[in-house]
């Protein structure tokens, strides 16, 4: 097998000619520079390629001999750690992508590893670097040799904010709610004390920077820098789950001919590549809308469209005041937890572990309250980025709610939606399938995530599919969704939030 190639960077000349010599005295051969002035010298060892460059960074092509794998460890041992090493037992990295372009969603992604795994991934992830132009395929394979790390204890979450979000709201306060969330998630696992945690700064807010301090006094180490993803392995591997997630999305929208203009496409979603700018201008001309993944916010869509200035941005509708105080107090110390959540109608004042989703006079779903039926205005934003996951039981995938939401509401946009083994096998009829069908292609195109998650039970009784499926709920701290009166009953005794709507 060929392992992929490696890279060091900051190494001293002094210490770059040790390792030329010893490369040369093992057999190597020098190569002829074609790299331009960049280049210091190059040496063909074996199957691969070692060209160190005047700014200190070494690289080597992949490999599949055991003498290189060998040369990697002497350079490596006279370069020091690729990576910032850490004493604790579990590192927790946070990185994002997609913030700065014109196309696409903002995409988040955290990461918890067993340090022991670090070598591992650091023979991976060490020359994927984010900001190249890659193939997706690459992105793919290798997000595929990482994710086998999940049977040795490798946890990874990935969010999407939606560039109509990124439109309309400070970015930095949605990106603040959701990384605690994630920790949140993590920490249900693993001990504070043993944890170092790694976010790229994006311009932390108070609220994250509090719960930040309180994992520092819980014994966490806590860094937050700019760049993280070159220093700290836990914010390298973030990157690369995240720079994978947005690179499927732009792939969806390259292969829909809905947005072929002239036959151009979208390109990288940048606004300096040309390819961009050019389908950007391409598509203005037609005097069509922007479609749904244009950040119309942004200099380069305002300018095309004859705005001057900057786009003015709200505080994200993310209503503490609607969630219970229990819950909030979970969140606070660390904990996220479904059993905890309820929501606190601002009409009637009633604490409910229930809310209606039914359409208004513009036949758009909103979220109402179980006992006045009133509205209950950014449950929807509030739950999406607090909670993020939803499980919708069989009725819910039969009757085409989601879809139906989707086309013309968005409550459900963004969320994560849970397909369950033993509700995906209960969808096996032709309405089941159209609407499973509809739901992957919304998540291809990056309308909402679709995971699929075993069930511990596929048979038995009702009474025990219903247990079945709670569990997975309270593992995933997901909101139910269902019409079932028995499930809707089970859940509450269980203490899992419901929505439904009737």
């Amino acid at each position: 097998m060929t392992n992929p190639g490696q890279k060091w960077i900051e190494i001293p000349e002094t210490v770059a000619e040790e390792i030329k010599h010893y490369l040369l005295q093992e057999g190597g051969q020098e190569d002829q520079i074609i790299g331009g002035a960049a280049e210091a010298w190059r040496v063909r060892f074996s199957d691969a390629t070692l060209t160190y460059y005047k700014s200190g960074t070494l690289y080597s092509t992949g490999s599949s001999d055991p003498a290189v794998g060998k040369a990697w460890e002497f350079i490596s041992l006279h370069t020091g750690p690729r990576f910032e090493p850490s004493t604790k037992d579990i590192l927790i990295g946070l990185d994002e992508t997609g913030k700065g372009e014109v196309i696409g969603h903002t995409v988040l992604a955290g990461v918890l590893i067993p340090a022991e795994l670090g070598l591992d991934l650091e023979k991976l992830v060490s020359v994927a670097d984010t900001k190249q132009k890659r193939e997706v395929a690459y992105w793919d394979e290798l997000f595929r040799q990482i994710d086998q790390f999940k049977r040795k204890g490798l946890q990874c979450t990935v969010e999407k904010i939606p560039p109509w979000h990124v439109d309309r709201y400070n970015l930095n306060k949605i990106m603040d709610v959701v990384y605690q969330r994630i920790l949140a998630t993590f920490f249900r696992h693993v001990e504070t004390r043993q944890s170092r945690i790694v976010i790229d700064d994006y311009g932390v807010g108070a609220s994250l920077d509090r719960y930040l301090r309180a994992m520092t006094n819980a014994g966490s180490e806590v860094v937050v820098t700019t760049g993280a993803d070159d220093h700290f392995l836990e914010a390298r591997v973030a990157s690369v789950l995240a720079k994978r997630e947005r690179e499927k999305v732009i792939e969806a929208l390259h292969k829909s001919q809905e947005y072929h203009v002239d036959g151009q496409t979208v390109g990288s979603g940048n606004a300096g590549d040309p390819e961009t700018l050019a389908w950007l201008r391409a598509w203005k001309a037609t005097g069509r809308q922007w479609p749904w993944f244009v950040k119309r916010s942004f200099k380069t869509i305002r300018a095309l469209d004859g705005i001057a200035g900057t786009a003015k941005k709200e505080a994200p509708p993310i209503r503490d005041d609607i969630l219970s105080a229990e819950f909030l107090k979970e969140f606070e110390d660390g904990r996220l937890s479904i059993t905890s959540l309820s929501v606190v109608c601002p009409s009637c004042g009633a604490v409910s572990k229930a809310a209606l989703v039914t359409p208004s006079d513009q036949e758009r779903f909103v979220g109402r309250c179980i006992n006045c039926r009133k509205p209950i205005p950014n449950l929807d934003f509030t739950l999406r980025y607090y909670c993020g996951y939803v499980l919708p039981d069989s009725n819910i995938i039969t009757g085409g709610l989601l879809s139906k939401d989707l086309e013309r509401s968005l409550f459900f946009e963004g969320f994560t939606v849970l397909l369950d083994a033993t509700v995906r096998r209960e969808c096996d009829t032709p309405g089941g399938k159209q609407e499973l069908g509809r739901l992957a292609r919304f998540s291809a195109i990056g309308r909402i995530g679709l995971e699929e998650v075993p069930s511990s039970i596929l048979g038995g009784t009702s009474f025990e599919r219903d247990e079945a499926i709670l569990r997975v709920a309270i593992q995933y701290n997901a909101v139910l969704v269902t019409n079932d009166q028995n499930m809707k009953a089970a859940a509450q005794a269980h203490r899992v939030f419901v929505l439904s709507t009737n």
